[in-house]
C-alpha cells in the first residue's frame, strides 16, 4: 500500500515539475514575443539568435525611410503654399483645406469667369437644377469660393508647376503609408520568429504509461 502511494506521490510530483517547466517556458516565450513585437529583433537576440539583427536592421531602415518621405512631403507642402502665394496671389493668412489645394491645381482661378472654379460650379448647378433657379443659387452659394478665398494664376505654366508639386506631396505620403504597413509587418513577423527560436519545449516528450500491474510509469525524453 505504501509502495503504491509512494509511486503515485512521485508521479504527481513529476507531473507538477513538468507543468511548472512548461509554464516557465511559456512565460519566456511570451516575453521574447512581446519584446520582438515592441522592437523587432529584440526577442530573438535575447534568446541568443542572430536572426534578430535582420529584423532590427530592417526596422531602422524602414523608419528612416518613412521619416524621409514624410519630411519631403512637408517640404513640398510648404513650397507649394509659398508658390501659390507668389503666383496665385492667395491670402497668406488663409486656412486652406485639401480640397482647396486640389482645386487650385485644376483651375486657373476661383472666379466666375472662363476657366474659373466658380464658373464650373455654376454649370453644375444649371445641369442639376435646370428648372429651379432658387436651387441653383443655393447650390452655388454652398459650393463656390468667396472673394476672401480667391486665387488666380499668372499663367498656365505656373498652375502646372504647382500641380506637379502637389502630386509629389501625394506620392511621398503614399510611400510613407506603404512603409508604415511594412513596419507593422516587420513587428508581427519578428514576434512569430521569436516564438519559433525560443520554443525549446517543442523537443520535450513526456508520457505516462502503465505496466502489467497497472502501476503508472512516467517517461521523459528530450530530443537534442
Amino acid at each position: 500500500m505504501n509502495t503504491i502511494f509512494n509511486r503515485k506521490f512521485i508521479l504527481i510530483l513529476l507531473i507538477l515539475f513538468i507543468t511548472s517547466l512548461m509554464i516557465a517556458e511559456n512565460i519566456n516565450i511570451r516575453t521574447y514575443m512581446l519584446r520582438s513585437a515592441i522592437i523587432p529583433g529584440w526577442g530573438e537576440l535575447a534568446a541568443g539568435n542572430k536572426t534578430g539583427l535582420v529584423f532590427l536592421a530592417s526596422e531602422v531602415l524602414l523608419l528612416s525611410s518613412r521619416f524621409y518621405f514624410l519630411e519631403e512631403a512637408n517640404l513640398k507642402a510648404k513650397a507649394s503654399y509659398n508658390y501659390a502665394i507668389k503666383y496665385a496671389h492667395i491670402d497668406p493668412d488663409l486656412d486652406i483645406s485639401d480640397d482647396h489645394y486640389y482645386h487650385m491645381s485644376r483651375y486657373m482661378n476661383s472666379g466666375f469667369n472662363a476657366g474659373g472654379y466658380n464658373a464650373y460650379i455654376v454649370e453644375i448647378a444649371k445641369a442639376r437644377y435646370p428648372d429651379d433657379p432658387e436651387a441653383q443659387t443655393q447650390y452655388i452659394e454652398e459650393n463656390s469660393y468667396s472673394d476672401d478665398e480667391y486665387w488666380g494664376w499668372d499663367n498656365e505654366n505656373k498652375k502646372n508647376d504647382y500641380s506637379i508639386l502637389r502630386k509629389r506631396i501625394t506620392q511621398y505620403e503614399d510611400y510613407a503609408k506603404a512603409i508604415t504597413g511594412a513596419v507593422i509587418a516587420n513587428h508581427i513577423i519578428s514576434a512569430l520568429n521569436a516564438f519559433r527560436v525560443s520554443s525549446r519545449l517543442k523537443n520535450l516528450n513526456a508520457q505516462v504509461q502503465f505496466d502489467s500491474n497497472m502501476n503508472p510509469v512516467f517517461t521523459l525524453q528530450y530530443k537534442f
